[in-house]
């Protein structure tokens, strides 16, 4: 057995966490490598585009410029989307989501590319979207091309693909703790140490990557600033409640603009959008680009409260109709964006109302801004750990806390809606398979539960070669015939044939010594396995790669209990590594529970 395929064997099962955590470390250097690359260009894609002051100023660009920017991007991008293909378009944390439900993590490399192209000619055209997006697809795409290129068992490649987004969002914001926190809720859906570990070590390292191309400042620069009174807090009450109604009307109303746009062209969607960004922009320049200048403006208080209204109204508009006509970006950083200007218009009027009771609006900012990311994506544990990383405030944390559930509770509880994820993903007819068993039965490898003791051979054996099988003492036998697998019977039903014959064998031999004749032994036949008294199951296959999930999906489609698990080594042969029963899945899942 060589080395790579004994690693496949223990990855398989749910004790491979050194190895697993090696992989993680790997993954998250290529991912944190990729995002690096993309933050590159899109950051020089600005100024190629727009000589400023700095690679954000669009404020400081006249109106023309403001107006025909993502016009012509948004019909540019669409151009290209429509030309890569349908397949090739499907990209963002969305699509990601989709690959994890419906195809154990395999994410093409090809729609990758594409995101890297189309993701930065979108930021880099000033449109409404967040570089967080094409940055979680293009992480999670390094971890899953490493998995695939190993060809790693399907349960590492779910965790690798975690990796990639634990790295994507630790090399974006330089906030690692939220990235782990992040894949763990929102990618992988799950809290296991199998995976906690190999996430952590992801995150680490390409914040480090990330560290040593751009320096260690994190994403926004925040002044250090602390609750003034807890009379404050039915401000933040307020703030969760007024988050919460409008992060369910975001999401509604670009559920609508999907479900409105979902048969028309790419490029009819991106052009609308596009020019949709360039009109608001005349009146409204924050909403151009990725808008971390201007959060960090609210985030030091230096934005009055009329741009805070009208940055505000122009973003959630603009972002609405880029969510909603599939442009190329993410949703997270107009989350934090929208919330960081309501959080200061609220805290503006609580100053003027109480001013001796009330914290600098900034404050309200902050934690504006992690409770919309949170109410949008349904993330609260991921939310509130960026907003201490981001922070580095732990005196924030109590009204954050306060703030993000009430908003959660409101978008979940009062006005039933989804995450902004799952409401895509319910545009496009498909929906998250969310439930204990699956999630489980996807971490473990087919190779980690198989038995492995057991023979294969052809239906026809001779009795030597029968009791020469039963000397290694297998439990199961998979029977071919033309060597096709086609039937799994159990070795003691063999063992059970063999010894009847024998003792009949026996009772001839004694019964003729008492009538006094030469026994003559009778020619032994062959002995045909499909014929014997015996508990035979049909059997399917399911490759090495598989997980248990796959294992009993197979089961029931092919109306079987028993799969054998194998690898094409050669051309047109396969090795078979062992079986899996219907049983050994229930009853290990029993135990685990």
């Amino acid at each position: 057995m060589s080395f790579f395929e004994s690693i496949r064997l223990k990855l398989g099962s749910l004790n491979a966490l050194p190895i697993l955590s090696v992989m993680g470390l790997v993954s998250g250097l290529l991912a944190g490598g990729v995002i690096v690359l993309f933050r590159l260009f899109i950051e020089s894609g600005f100024v190629l585009w727009h000589r400023g002051e700095g690679v954000n100023d669009f404020e400081g660009a006249p109106w023309w410029f403001r107006l025909t920017l993502p016009l012509v991007g948004g019909f540019l991008v669409g151009f290209v989307l429509h030309k890569v293909g349908k397949e090739l378009r499907q990209v963002g944390v969305g699509h990601v989501l989709e690959r994890m439900s419906y195809h154990q993590g395999y994410l093409p490399w090809k729609n990758a590319v594409v995101q890297f192209l189309v993701g930065g000619m979108t930021l880099a055209t000033g449109q409404s979207v967040g570089r967080e997006g094409p940055g979680i697809h293009l992480g999670s795409s390094a971890g899953s091309w490493l998995g695939q290129q190993m060809k790693l068992p399907n349960n590492s490649i779910r965790i690798l693909v975690g990796c990639g987004t634990a790295a994507a969002i630790s090399a974006s914001f330089n906030t690692p703790l939220a990235g782990v926190i992040f894949a763990m809720e929102i990618v992988m859906m799950e809290y296991a140490v199998i995976s906690f570990i190999p996430l952590i070590l992801a995150a680490v390292s390409a914040a480090i990557l990330s560290r040593i191309v751009f320096g260690n400042d994190v994403a926004f620069t925040v002044p250090s600033l602390e609750l003034a009174s807890l009379w404050e807090v039915p401000y933040f009450v307020l703030l969760g409640i007024i988050i919460g109604c409008f992060a369910s009307l975001f999401i509604k109303a670009t559920r609508m603009v999907s479900i409105t746009a979902k048969n028309w062209s790419s490029w009819v969607k991106c052009g609308i959008a596009g020019t949709c960004v360039g009109i608001i922009a005349l009146g409204a320049p924050q909403v151009m680009g990725i808008g971390y200048d201007t959060i960090n403006a609210a985030l030091h208080g230096s934005l009055p409260f009329q741009i805070l209204a009208i940055a505000f109204v122009g973003k959630f508009l603009a972002t609405i109709v880029c969510s909603g006509m599939s442009m190329p970006g993410g949703v997270i950083g107009p989350s934090m964006f929208i919330g960081a200007m309501i959080g200061g218009c609220i805290g503006s009027v609580g100053g003027l109302i109480l001013p001796e009771y009330a914290s600098e609006y900034a404050f309200y900012s902050m934690v504006g801004m992690a409770t919309m990311m949170s109410a949008v994506l349904q993330a609260p544990l991921a939310a509130l750990m960026a907003l201490l990383e981001l922070t580095n405030n732990p005196n924030i944390l109590l009204p954050g806390m306060i703030s993000l559930v009430i908003a959660n509770l409101v978008v979940s509880q009062l006005f039933k809606q989804p995450s902004i994820f799952q409401s895509q993903m319910q545009v496009k007819g498909l929906d998250l398979k969310v439930n204990p068993l699956s999630q489980y039965l996807r971490s473990v490898g087919v190779a980690g539960l198989m038995e492995r003791k057991m023979a294969v051979h052809e239906r026809e054996i001779s009795y030597e070669q029968a009791e020469e099988i039963l000397e290694n003492t297998p439990r199961w036998i998979l029977l071919k015939e033309e060597g096709v697998p086609i039937s799994l019977m159990a070795a003691n039903d063999l063992a059970r044939y063999v010894l009847e014959q024998q003792e009949l064998e026996k009772e001839n031999r004694e019964q003729a010594e008492e009538e006094g004749v030469d026994y003559q032994p009778p020619e032994k036949e062959s002995i045909d396995l499909l014929k014997i008294p015996a508990d035979r199951q049909n059997i399917a296959s399911v490759y090495l790669q598989g997980n248990l999930e796959e294992a009993l999906d197979t089961m029931d489609r092919e109306d079987v209990d028993a799969v054998y698990i194998f690898r094409t080594t050669a051309p047109m042969t396969d090795k078979i590594y062992g079986v899996l029963t219907r049983e050994q899945i229930e009853s290990h899942y029993s135990y685990k529970r």
